[in-house]
């Protein structure tokens, strides 16, 4: 059985953690100021290249925050 989400911890000024849906590929972003963005329709292979990333911070910054659409999450 597929995992359906998964939480990843992220050292980044900017950003406090990433959750990724498996299912609607969606990617959240929450922030050290404790806002939310979802990020739709990220690749598998995105977040997986994000997770494994030496510096999540700099892979967001890069391949995610101006590649996808986004809305405001609570």
């Amino acid at each position: 059985m597929k995992i359906k989400k998964e939480t990843v911890k992220v050292d980044s000024i900017a950003i406090k953690k990433a959750n990724y849906n498996y299912e609607t590929k969606a990617l959240t972003l929450t922030f050290v100021n404790g806002k939310k963005y979802e990020y739709q329709n990220v690749p598998e292979f995105t977040f997986e290249g994000m997770r494994r990333s030496d510096s999540v911070g700099k892979f967001i910054n890069r391949f995610i925050i101006k590649n996808f659409d986004y809305k405001y999450a609570r």
